[in-house]
C-alpha cells in the first residue's frame, strides 16, 4: 500500500512540476538567470507549504521528523556539486525526471548522470567515510532548537514568509 501511495504521490508531483512549466530547460535556465520568476514561485510556494504541513504534523503527533546529523563539509561539497550541475543541465533530479518522462533527451542524459555519479560514489563511500566522517559532524542540529523553540513556531512564520514571497515575486510578462 505504501509504495502506490508513493507511486500516486510521485506521479501527482510530477504533474505539478510539468504543468508549472518546470520540466523545461529554457523556464528553469531562465529562472536561474532572473529573467522568469515562475520556477521560483513554485520552490517558494512547496518550501512554504511543505515548511508549515510537516511541522503542524509533527506537533499533532500525525508525523515523525527525524533529524540527521550536521555534516557541514558534505553539505558544502554536495551543494555545489548540486548547483553546477543544475546550471549545466538545466534541470534538477526531480524536473530532469520530469522531463525524461516527457521524451527530452537532455533530461535522459542528466538522470543518467546523476546516476552515474551516484554509483561511483557509493563505490567510492567505503574508502571515503573515515576521512570525510571525521572533517566535521555536529550531530543533529535544528535552528529551532538552537533558539529553544518549538518547531512549529518558526516554521510557521518561515512558510508564510515563503508564501508571501510567492505571490509578491512578478509575473513573466511583467513586474508587480
Amino acid at each position: 500500500m505504501k509504495l502506490l501511495l508513493g507511486l500516486v504521490l510521485g506521479a501527482a508531483f510530477g504533474a505539478v512540476l510539468q504543468l508549472s512549466g518546470a520540466s523545461s530547460h529554457t523556464k528553469i535556465t531562465n529562472a536561474l538567470r532572473l529573467k522568469d520568476m515562475t520556477i521560483m514561485k513554485v520552490i517558494l510556494t512547496a518550501i512554504g507549504v511543505g515548511l508549515i504541513g510537516v511541522h503542524l504534523l509533527d506537533a499533532l503527533g500525525l508525523a515523525h521528523m527525524k533529524v540527521k546529523d550536521l555534516y557541514l563539509p558534505g553539505m558544502v561539497v554536495a551543494g555545489a556539486i548540486f548547483g553546477v550541475g543544475f546550471a549545466v543541465t538545466g534541470y534538477c533530479p526531480g524536473t530532469a525526471l520530469a522531463a525524461a518522462a516527457e521524451g527530452k533527451p537532455d533530461a535522459w542524459a542528466t538522470v543518467f548522470g546523476g546516476l552515474l555519479g551516484a554509483l561511483v560514489f557509493a563505490f567510492m563511500f567505503p574508502d571515503l567515510e573515515t576521512v570525510l566522517m571525521a572533517l566535521g559532524q555536529y550531530g543533529p542540529v535544528t535552528i529551532h532548537e538552537s533558539f529553544g523553540m518549538p518547531g512549529v513556531m518558526l516554521a510557521v512564520p518561515l512558510g508564510a514568509l515563503c508564501l508571501w514571497l510567492a505571490v509578491r515575486l512578478p509575473d513573466p510578462g511583467g513586474a508587480r
